[in-house]
């Protein structure tokens, strides 16, 4: 088995990327240049978790033999935790239209707010994750929702950290293996 067959799954910068419907595009190979995608912050170092989601109820007869399998649900859902406290943040976990900005002035720096309350998210985007592994890199992503906020905690000595999971559509998962033909 070839090293560049078994993968660690570092994050090649780090970094959840977002953009809007119809204008990113999930890149054909994850050393492509990502379009129309935003850096909204970077993930703690326990990375990003898939679940694919691919289940299926089997159809028995009479005999009790599986004659077919019925989809019951697929997508994906992508979770982690998002280390940073910032405006890109707070609009990719509330959407931008619930997030207010003001500039500093001479007497207080720039605020970024939201107030949190029912029926408050975001819209659909697409999300994309990047990783890197020696010359290989793989890529993670698809247009979906930011559906669950987990516990946010704010301890001493501890970065504060935005325990998120992300309801797919669909997921492309891609992987270049780095070794081009010259």
């Amino acid at each position: 088995m070839a090293s560049n067959d078994v993968n660690l799954g570092i994050g090649y910068s780090g970094m959840m990327y977002i953009g809007e419907v119809g204008t990113a595009t999930i890149p054909a190979s994850p050393m492509d240049t990502l379009t129309g995608f935003t850096e909204v912050g970077a993930i703690d170092s326990d990375g990003i978790t898939v679940n694919f989601n691919k289940d299926a109820e089997p159809i028995r007869d009479w005999s009790k033999a599986i004659r077919r399998l019925a989809s019951s649900d697929e997508g994906a859902t992508i979770s982690g935790k998002l280390l940073e406290t910032t405006k890109k943040v707070f609009e990719a976990i509330f959407g931008a239209d619930n997030v207010t900005y003001t500039a500093a002035t001479s007497s207080h720096g720039n605020v970024t707010s939201v107030t949190v309350a029912p029926g408050v998210s975001a819209s659909k985007k697409v999300f994309y994750f990047l990783m890197k592994d020696g010359d290989d890199m793989l890529g993670i992503g698809g247009t979906g929702i930011l559906r669950d906020l987990g516990e946010v905690s704010f301890v001493p000595n501890q970065p504060i950290t935005y325990d998120i999971t992300i309801e797919l559509d669909s997921i492309t998962y891609t992987k270049d293996d780095g070794q081009v033909n010259s």
